[in-house]
């Protein structure tokens, strides 16, 4: 064979092989860059959920704070600063689900549960917004750690402890139901 032929073999072998090479090593450059590209955007995508979850908890403690807690035994229909304090509930719920993975929401989907569930903390409406008020402290708290990419704090005690008396107090009125107590509400016939 000739040289020049193989010379030229040779030659176009060396390209295939650096084109070869040059061309993986783009493919795996744009592979990472579009990875880190999706993590940005998804993290982006959190900050601007977990912004507004906080804004909308920050707007709930303003109406807590401006709330003249009614002095009578509470109705079944809904005063108006609950009708609000459930709006504001509600978009730190949707919130929560722009929130990319679990962690986050994990943390806050208790708290934010047992929130709506302020009907259960007492007899009176200033237990409602204690309650409320508490709950809306620890979200605050979950998600600004989330913000500054700190661990996620812990529930507080006064958490756990809310939620084993909003479940024995649940109990409580199920087992009453069941063993055909009367409601305080209900009248009784005495006759």
């Amino acid at each position: 064979m000739n040289a020049d032929i193989v010379t030229a073999f040779v030659g176009f072998g060396g390209a295939i092989v650096g084109g070869g090479a040059s061309f993986g090593a783009a493919w795996l450059t744009l592979r990472h860059q579009s990875k880190q590209a999706d993590a940005t955007r998804l993290r982006e995508l959190g900050q601007v959920a977990t912004d507004t979850a906080l804004s909308e908890l920050i707007k709930l403690d303003d109406l807590l704070d401006s709330t003249t807690p009614p002095t009578d035994t509470p109705a079944v229909e809904l005063e108006p600063w609950e009708q609000q304090a459930r709006i504001h509930l509600r978009n730190v719920e949707l919130a929560l689900l722009r929130i990319p993975g679990d962690a986050v929401r994990a943390r806050v989907t208790p708290t934010l549960r047992l929130a709506k569930e302020y009907r259960w903390a007492g007899p009176r409406h200033v237990h409602y917004i204690q309650m409320v008020r508490l709950m809306v402290d620890d979200m605050v708290s979950a998600l600004s750690a989330y913000i500054r990419a700190d661990p996620l704090p812990p529930h507080p005690r006064h958490v756990k402890q809310i939620r084993a008396d909003v479940n024995r107090r649940k109990t409580a009125e199920a087992n009453a139901f069941l063993m055909g107590e009367p409601e305080p509400d209900d009248e009784v016939d005495d006759t």
